[in-house]
C-alpha cells in the first residue's frame, strides 16, 4: 500500500510538470517534399497545405520540383537531397509504384523517415503488404474515385454507352487504379469502354489523343479523364468539336480550367481530391513522428468533393478548387486559441502521460491548453467539468476521454452543438464508428484496439496455463467502452483456447477494492492460476493482492497498463505480462487532429488506432522500451 501511494504522490508532482512541457529544443526539423511534377495546381494546393503545417509546427521545408512526372526526374533530386546530409524527414508522391523504390528506400536507410502523399509505392500497403518502410501512404481511395467517376456516366448514359479513358502512364499507383475502378463500374452498369490512351502527363498528348478517338468513334458519350492533364486536354478536345453536352465528361481533380468546363457545360461531373489535407496531415504527423509520437496510421484515405452543375458556385465548395497560386499561409496559432483537455481521471500515470502529448503537441503550435482533471472516473463528475467550459465561451476544441459510452453523449453533444469540436482519446462515445455509426459528431476516436489488447493479455495466459485453466478478471464497471471491450477480447480469447473464466468483478476504478476483491477470489478459488486487470487501478489492486498472498509465480497475471507500479510487480515476478497503450501518442495526435480540422482538414480519421508495446520478463529492461512505460 506504501508503495502504491507514493506512486500516487509522485503522478501529483509529475501532473504539475506536465503542463509546463514544451517541444523540444531541437525540434526545428528540415522536411524535404518533392511533389510529382510542378507546376500542376493539383501540388500548388498540396504545397499550401506542406507550409501551412510547417509553420504550425514550427519546422522548415525544402520543396524540390520535378518538371516532369518522371521517376528518371525525381530519383536524383531526392539523392541529392540525402547526400545533403541535413534532412530529417522526406514526403513525396513516387512517379512509379515500382520504380521509385529503389531511391526511397535509398532515403530510409540513411535514416530519413519517408511518408507518400497521392501515390504510393510497392502494393500500397505499408503495413504487411510488399513494401512496409514508409510511415504511411496519405492520398485518396483512387479505385473508388475511378468507379465515381463512370458510374455517373453510366446514370447519365444508360446500358450499352460506349466510353472512352484518357490515362496518363501504366505503373502511377493512383492513376493505375482510378482506370481499374472506372473499368470496374463499366462492368457493373453495362458500359463499354472502347479505348484507353496514355497522354505521358501532358495536357497537349491528351488533346490530340482524345480529338482522335471522338473523330474515328462517333458513337462514344462518355469520356474519363483520370487527371488534371488528361482532363485539361479531353476538355479542350470536346470544347474545339463543338460536342459540349453531346458527350459527357467525367473529368479527375478540381482544376480552375476544369471547373471551368464544368460551369460552361463541356463537361458533367469534376471530383476534386484533399490535396491541401494530404499535405498538412503529411507534415504535422511527420513532426509528430520526428518528436517521438510515432502512431501514425499506415493508410489515411483523404476523400472527394464531387462538384456538378448544381453545386460548382456554392461558396462551401470553392475551397476544393485547386489553385495554380500559391495562397497565404495563416498565421500560426497563438495563445489565444484555447484547447480544452479533460482527461478520464487524475491522478492516473496513464492520463499523466497523455497530458505529456497533449502539452508537447500544444507547445508545438503554440495553442493554450485548459486541463480540468475528474478526481472520479465518472460521468457525473465529469460532465459537470465539460459543462462549464462550454459556459465559458472562449474554448475553440475539446480533447476528451468519456467516462461512460453512452452517458457521456449528451454533455459532448451540448459541446458540440455550441460550436466546439469534439475528439476523444482512449474510450470512445456511442459505438466508437464516427463514421457511420450511432455517433458521429465528434472527429475521431484516436485509441488502442481494446478487444485486441484483451485478446493479447489473455492469450498470453492460455500460453502460459494450457487448457482447461481456470482465470478471474478484474474489470472497472461495465459501460466502459475501453475496459468493456478488453474484457469481451479476454473471454473470447478464453473461448478459443480453452481457458475457463471463473469469475469477472468490477473495482469502480479504485484500487482498494481490487485489492479486497482479488484476495477474496483467489482464496475461494485456489484452483485460479490466471489473472488478467483491464487498467492501471485493477492492475495495482490484483498486483498488490497477489504480492500479499505470496503466490506471485503460482498465479499467472497479465496487466493492462504500463504503470511504474506494474512495472515495478513484472521485475520482481509478481506479474507476467504488461500491456502498455500508448497515451502521449494519444493525446499528442489528438490536439493534431483539432489543429488540422481549426485549418480547414476534412481528412483526419475518424479512426486512430495506437497499439501497444509488450512487457515481459526478457524486454522489461530494454532501453528501447523505457519510453513505453508512464510517467510524468
Amino acid at each position: 500500500m506504501i508503495r502504491k501511494l507514493a506512486i500516487f504522490a509522485l503522478a501529483l508532482v509529475l501532473l504539475s510538470l506536465a503542463i509546463g512541457v514544451s517541444a523540444q529544443d531541437d525540434g526545428n526539423y528540415t522536411i524535404a517534399f518533392v511533389p510529382g511534377v510542378n507546376p500542376d495546381p493539383f501540388y500548388i494546393t498540396m504545397s499550401v497545405g506542406v507550409n501551412q503545417a510547417a509553420s504550425d509546427m514550427g519546422v522548415t521545408i525544402i520543396q524540390q520540383d520535378p518538371p516532369d512526372f518522371n521517376v528518371a526526374v525525381s530519383a536524383p533530386i531526392i539523392e541529392a537531397l540525402v547526400a545533403r546530409g541535413d534532412i530529417d524527414a522526406l514526403i513525396t508522391a513516387p512517379n512509379d509504384k515500382e520504380q521509385s523504390i529503389p531511391v526511397l528506400q535509398e532515403a530510409f536507410d540513411a535514416g530519413i523517415p519517408v511518408i507518400t502523399v497521392d501515390t504510393f509505392i510497392g502494393d500500397g500497403n505499408y503495413a504487411d503488404g510488399e513494401v512496409t518502410f514508409p510511415l504511411s501512404y496519405i492520398g485518396s481511395d483512387n479505385t473508388q474515385g475511378g468507379y465515381i467517376a463512370c458510374q455517373s456516366l453510366a446514370e447519365s448514359l444508360g446500358e450499352g454507352a460506349k466510353i472512352y479513358i484518357q490515362n496518363v502512364r501504366p505503373g502511377i499507383s493512383t492513376t493505375d487504379q482510378r482506370e481499374d475502378g472506372c473499368e470496374a463500374a463499366a462492368a457493373d452498369f453495362g458500359l463499354e469502354v472502347v479505348r484507353i490512351d496514355y497522354n505521358e502527363n501532358l495536357a497537349d498528348n491528351a488533346q490530340q489523343q482524345t480529338a482522335a478517338v471522338l473523330q474515328a468513334n462517333p458513337d462514344v458519350t462518355g469520356i474519363f479523364a483520370t487527371n488534371t492533364f488528361g482532363a485539361l486536354g479531353a476538355g479542350a478536345a470536346i470544347e474545339n468539336a463543338g460536342l459540349a453536352g453531346a458527350v459527357q465528361v467525367a473529368l479527375f481533380d478540381a482544376s480552375e480550367e476544369n471547373i471551368g468546363y464544368l460551369r460552361d457545360g463541356t463537361v458533367s461531373l469534376v471530383i476534386a481530391q484533399k490535396p491541401s489535407d494530404m499535405g498538412y496531415l503529411a507534415v504535422a504527423l511527420m513532426t509528430g513522428y520526428l518528436d517521438g509520437f510515432q502512431s501514425i496510421p499506415k493508410r489515411i484515405p483523404t476523400g472527394y468533393f464531387v462538384f456538378n452543375a448544381e453545386n460548382v458556385d456554392d461558396p462551401e465548395a470553392a475551397r476544393f478548387i485547386y489553385s495554380s497560386n500559391v495562397s497565404e499561409i495563416a498565421p500560426r496559432f497563438d495563445e489565444s486559441f484555447n484547447l480544452a483537455f479533460v482527461p478520464g481521471v487524475n491522478p492516473d500515470p496513464f492520463y499523466i502521460t497523455m497530458s505529456r502529448g497533449v502539452n508537447a503537441a500544444a507547445a508545438r503550435l503554440g495553442m493554450t491548453v485548459i486541463q480540468q482533471d475528474p478526481p472520479d472516473f465518472n460521468v457525473a463528475v465529469s460532465a459537470p467539468i465539460i459543462e462549464a467550459l462550454v459556459a465559458r465561451g472562449d474554448i475553440d476544441a475539446l480533447v476528451t476521454a468519456p467516462n461512460d459510452k453512452e452517458q457521456s453523449i449528451p454533455v459532448l453533444e451540448e459541446a458540440f452543438e455550441s460550436g466546439i469540436p469534439v475528439l476523444t482519446v482512449d474510450t470512445f462515445i456511442g459505438d466508437g464508428d464516427y463514421l457511420n455509426g450511432e455517433v458521429t459528431f465528434p472527429i475521431s476516436y484516436v485509441g488502442s484496439d481494446n478487444t485486441q489488447g484483451g485478446y493479447i493479455a489473455c492469450s498470453s495466459l492460455a500460453d502460459a496455463l494450457g487448457e482447461g485453466a481456470k482465470i478471474y478478471i478484474q474489470n472497472v464497471r461495465p459501460g466502459i467502452s475501453t475496459t468493456d471491450q478488453r474484457e469481451d477480447g479476454c473471454e473470447q480469447a478464453a473461448a478459443d483456447r480453452g481457458l475457463e473464466v471463473v469469475r469477472i468483478d468490477y473495482n469502480e476504478n479504485l484500487a482498494d477494492n481490487a485489492q479486497q476483491q482479488t484476495a477474496a477470489v483467489l482464496q475461494a478459488n485456489p484452483d485460479i492460476t490466471g489473472i488478467f486487470a483491464t487498467n492501471t487501478f485493477g492492475a495495482l489492486g490484483a498486483g498488490a493482492a497477489i504480492e500479499n498472498a505470496g503466490l506471485a509465480g503460482a498465479v499467472q497475471v497479465a496487466l493492462f497498463d504500463a504503470s511504474e507500479e506494474n512495472i515495478g510487480y513484472l521485475r520482481d515476478g509478481t506479474v507476467s505480462l504488461v500491456i502498455a497503450q500508448k497515451p502521449a501518442d494519444m493525446g499528442f495526435m489528438g490536439v493534431i487532429g483539432q489543429a488540422a480540422l481549426a485549418r480547414g482538414v476534412t481528412s483526419f480519421p475518424e479512426r486512430v488506432p495506437t497499439g501497444y508495446f509488450v512487457f515481459t520478463a526478457e524486454n522489461v529492461d530494454d532501453p528501447e522500451a523505457a519510453r513505453f512505460i508512464y510517467t510524468g
